[in-house]
């Protein structure tokens, strides 16, 4: 089996900002996820290299310059305003994955930060105790017990599996009925990109400096969906082994 430290290089190889993020999201809960191979990985290999070159060509100048034309308090608050947006569909997701206090929560949220929070700019529940749970359809079907599928990188999204993609298709589609196809775009694509103007320095470098990013980011997502997921997760036995 490859170590995590085999995919990186030796002294001198990943900043400390890349570190983090992938220490945040393999080290800080970790759990074992139940490998399944990588049945499609000459797919995802070429999709992890297209998605790498649109963000070193056009997604990382873009996100330079938002953050240098921007103060962090107006990062923050788009930010916020775009999270808000998104917590009466975490309702309905909770609602789905039968988590009625989640469901709660999150229209709790709504609702004061809809209100107090002057439409989600500030994030006025934070404070007031309810911090921000995410929580989506992909967890509800998780909950559920269906199966992850196979690992599988998605264009301009990245890192995914074969449940968590058709969960994402599912939720896409059915907000474009409902809200138009527009507005959806406008809101996840806000997102998407403000998510990636965070975090492009850090997965700039992962991407310079590791022997295999795929590999890398493969395994802090199975093992960040692991931890949410136990669905995911090996059982206690395997894992000993």
């Amino acid at each position: 089996m490859t170590r995590r430290a085999d995919v990186l290089r030796p002294a001198g190889g990943l900043g400390r900002a890349a570190l983090a993020l992938v220490l945040a999201l393999v080290l800080a809960q970790p759990v074992a996820a139940r490998a399944a191979g990588d049945p499609l990985e000459d797919w995802n290999r070429r999709v992890h290299a297209a998605n790498a070159r649109l963000q070193a060509q056009i997604l990382a100048p873009l996100a330079r310059a938002y953050v240098a034309a921007t103060p962090a308090w107006v990062r923050q608050g788009a930010g916020n305003i775009l999270a808000n947006l998104g917590e009466p569909l975490t309702a309905l997701s909770s609602l789905a994955g039968g988590e009625p206090g989640q469901a709660a929560h999150a229209a709790a949220r709504v609702g004061i930060n809809s209100t107090l929070g002057l439409g989600g700019l500030r994030d006025r529940a934070a404070a007031m105790g309810y911090s921000r749970q995410s929580f989506t359809l992909a967890d509800a079907a998780c909950g559920w017990g269906v199966p992850a599928g196979p690992y599988l990188v998605l264009p301009l999204i990245g890192p995914s599996t074969l449940r968590d993609a058709a969960a994402l298709l599912a939720t896409s589609t059915a907000l474009s009925q409902a809200l138009g196809t527009e507005p959806v775009l406008a809101w996840s694509g806000g997102d998407l990109f403000l998510g990636y103007a965070a975090a492009h320095e850090d997965l700039a470098r992962i991407e310079a400096e590791a022997l295999d990013a795929y590999a890398v980011l493969r395994s802090a997502y199975l093992q960040r969906r692991a931890s949410r997921c136990p669905a995911d997760r090996l059982p206690p036995a395997a894992e000993a082994d």
